[in-house]
């Protein structure tokens, strides 16, 4: 049965209805249907619900569809909700988890950040007295690719050279002929970059042009890495240490797509490759207690200032 709502009650949220109690509803219509997301002590808190449910239930056109703009704490959501069914997100958000389990991403994911300095197999970084740290991933370099024009060009794909895609990539057939003469199969491949952020690009064969090629989901990372001819695309496979906390049903390999970009004097590396991190228990106990005490202020209702903290982020 769903709380009465006030036939009176206005919002400035989308979304939010006000119930007779004073404590406001959240609702969100998908596919014709009205889903109730639960009921909050503020306003902001069921507009920022009806903003994390309108994630994965409208993530063709989410932009227009939010109560705040995206901070740097929310642009995670996404990425945090890949992993889990609409009916698991929509669970958490009514059954109040879905804030401290995003919280427990975030932690997991900044100690991945922290620790996301490429370690090349034969010259890992040796804390003092010799010891290598067990804190670092292991990543060893598949192959590597220097940017043509057209990879960044607009037919929105990258050519990826056979010899590296039947060694290090999933397996496509070259032999079945597509209807069109275009791509005969495709799969996806997911990569993280030095962030720990997710891209999944469509791998497929072109029987047209007998070429390997990432087409959809690249165009979206050539825009966001902002890659020029001549930038060069390292790919890598890592090993997560055995003694790293990592998330229920996380596997301890995955693969890294990484940049390094062209400048007059020759190819660079991102200025956060040299940045190695040299205490990562310290790290990780700060991030901890961070999040800890911003996730005992989330739940506080609009205060003195006019607005209310949203994982660590004010809201106005």
């Amino acid at each position: 049965m769903k709380p009465t709502v006030s036939p009176t009650a206005t919002t400035k949220y989308k979304g939010v209805v006000q119930q007779q109690n004073g404590h406001w509803g959240a609702q969100i219509y998908a596919d014709h249907k009205r889903i109730w997301l639960g009921t909050f002590k503020s306003a902001a808190e069921a507009a920022a619900a009806y903003d994390s449910a309108s994630i994965k239930l409208r993530s063709f056109d989410a932009n227009s569809h939010r109560n705040f703009p995206w901070s740097e704490i929310t642009i995670h959501e996404p990425d945090f909700q890949k992993s889990h069914t609409t009916e698991a997100v929509l669970n958490m958000i009514r059954e109040s988890s879905y804030q401290q389990k995003f919280s427990d991403y975030l932690i997991v994911r900044s100690q991945m950040v922290a620790i996301a300095n490429i370690n090349i197999v034969g010259s890992k970084q040796r804390r003092g007295g010799g010891e290598e740290s067990t804190k670092c991933f292991s990543c060893t370099e598949l192959f590597h690719k220097e940017l043509t024009p057209s990879d960044v060009g607009k037919l929105n794909r990258l050519v990826i050279p056979k010899k590296h895609a039947v060694k290090h990539l999933p397996f496509i057939s070259e032999r079945d002929e597509g209807e069109t003469g275009g791509a005969v199969e495709d799969v996806e491949v997911v990569f993280y970059d030095r962030a720990m952020r997710q891209w999944k690009f469509r791998y497929c064969y072109w029987k047209s042009s007998q070429s390997f090629v990432f087409t959809r989901g690249w165009n979206g990372f050539v825009k966001e890495k902002n890659l020029k001819e001549k930038d060069v695309i390292v790919f890598y496979t890592c090993d997560v240490p055995s003694n790293f906390k990592t998330l229920e049903g996380q596997s301890n390999k995955f693969l890294m797509i990484d940049v390094d970009y062209f400048t007059d004097k020759g190819s660079v590396e991102p200025k956060e490759v040299n940045e190695m991190v040299h205490n990562v228990s310290e790290r990780e106990m700060k991030t901890e207690n961070f999040f800890g005490t911003k996730v005992e202020e989330e739940t506080k209702s609009e205060v003195s200032k006019g607005g209310f903290m949203l994982f660590g982020v004010r809201i106005q």
